[in-house]
């Protein structure tokens, strides 16, 4: 069926992922100092006003307005902005996790139950080697090449959108690409170097990907259709945490749980059963058993394993015909697999993604999947839910066996 997707992406300059990376970045601090903290932070920035909300569980102490000042500091907004530590207020709401809640995640004999009701969803697509879909694959490497072009004087505050176009078969053409940044040049040299910057393929892209999709069908691409946008962050918008899950996950390729990723610790299902859920849709793709795979996890406050798990396949040119043919119940067959082989509760994630050490403020700021840094072995402690390690095994028993 031919279908459009639109995908969205923003960059570390926006308001709402600005409240995400303090969120996070206060979650860090927690957890270096207490890894067994439990923390649900809620953030709101306008101007220079920054409002912590949320609840802790927590033996830590932290200096929360020097957190809150450095990670605005890293942002580096242009002076006119007054958007550094120096011009930062804080006010703290935060207060105590309800004992109540706290009963039915820490239970006894170390298990955790999920620290909320949650319905977690995870997404793979073969056609980027990241095993993202490309509209988002593009969107979230657009935004991060143009924020980083400050010396142009281009971001930090920038957002993009992609849109996909899929035929029959699930041949993939990009149909037109958006970005707008704030900038401190002129509105011209903006364009110029936004257009400059995709056409020059100065994003990294592989050359394959880029001449399919740039240079064979030249998408149309738009730059800062409002005109001039000198005044960026918080000062032209208030920022929330977790107002941005659809960018944070899969744009218009899969739906998105209940809740949001950022300030939360990993007994949240929201944070833990979504990494999860990426882990196994991505084995699932890696191990070739389907193009896409959606794997969707629901839980239930209290409990440590999920009441629900639902996995849906497709299958284009990619892989062979023989899987639906031989196995019609792969689905079904992959669901009891993995509950049979795979600790599902939020200690068994916790364990296998190691997720009591502080990584989530640099895992916000570089997007929370996709093979997101160059130094594999630190992208591996980083980023352990894009590990494809069952992917072997997977195949080995469902290419075999069935």
């Amino acid at each position: 069926m031919k279908r459009t997707v639109i995908s969205e992406y923003v960059g570390i300059g926006h308001p709402d992922k600005v409240a995400d990376q303090i969120s996070d970045a206060l979650l860090d601090a927690f957890l270096e100092k207490d890894p067994n903290t439990r923390a649900g932070i809620e953030v709101m920035i306008k101007d220079n006003i920054v409002v912590l909300g949320g609840e802790v569980k927590s033996t830590a102490q932290i200096d929360y307005d020097n957190i809150v000042r450095g990670v605005v500091d890293r942002i580096h907004y242009p002076d006119n902005h007054h958007l550094s530590g120096d011009y930062i207020k804080v006010i703290n709401l935060i207060g105590k996790q309800s004992p109540e809640i706290s009963r039915s995640v820490d239970q006894e004999n170390g298990i955790i139950g999920a620290g909320d009701q949650g319905f977690c969803v995870g997404f793979a697509f073969n056609e980027t080697e990241e095993f993202l879909p490309l509209g988002v694959y593009l969107a979230k490497h657009l935004c991060r090449c143009v924020g980083e072009s400050q010396k142009h004087g281009l971001g930090p505050d920038v957002k993009s959108q992609v849109v996909v176009s899929y035929d029959e078969k699930g041949c993939a053409k990009v149909e037109s690409i958006l970005v707008s940044t704030m900038h401190q040049c002129t509105l011209e040299h903006a364009r110029f170097r936004v257009d400059g910057l995709i056409k020059r393929n100065e994003m990294g892209f592989s050359d394959m990907l880029f001449q399919k999709h740039f240079v064979d069908s030249q998408p149309e691409i738009t730059i800062n259709p409002a005109g001039e946008w000198h005044i960026g962050g918080s000062i032209s918008d208030c920022g929330m945490t977790n107002r941005k899950i659809v960018v944070d996950q899969y744009g218009g390729y899969a739906p998105v749980g209940g809740g949001g990723l950022s300030g939360k610790d990993m007994s949240k299902v929201d944070r833990s059963g979504t990494y999860m859920c990426r882990y196994l849709a991505k084995n699932i793709v890696a191990a070739e058993l389907a193009d896409t795979a959606k794997v969707e996890l629901a839980y239930i406050i209290g409990q440590p394993q999920p009441c629900a798990i639902n996995i849906e396949l497709n299958n284009f040119d990619k892989v062979s015909d023989k899987l639906s043919n031989s196995n019609p119940n792969l689905a079904e067959n992959l669901a009891q697999w993995i509950r049979e082989n795979i600790d599902l509760s939020p200690k068994g994630i916790i364990e296998r993604f190691d997720g009591l050490r502080p990584r989530f403020y640099e895992v916000t700021q570089r997007g929370h999947f996709g093979q997101t840094d160059d130094m594999f072995e630190r992208k591996q402690r980083y980023y352990p839910w894009e590990k494809t390690d069952i992917a072997d095994s997977l195949a080995e028993h469902f290419l075999s066996n069935h």
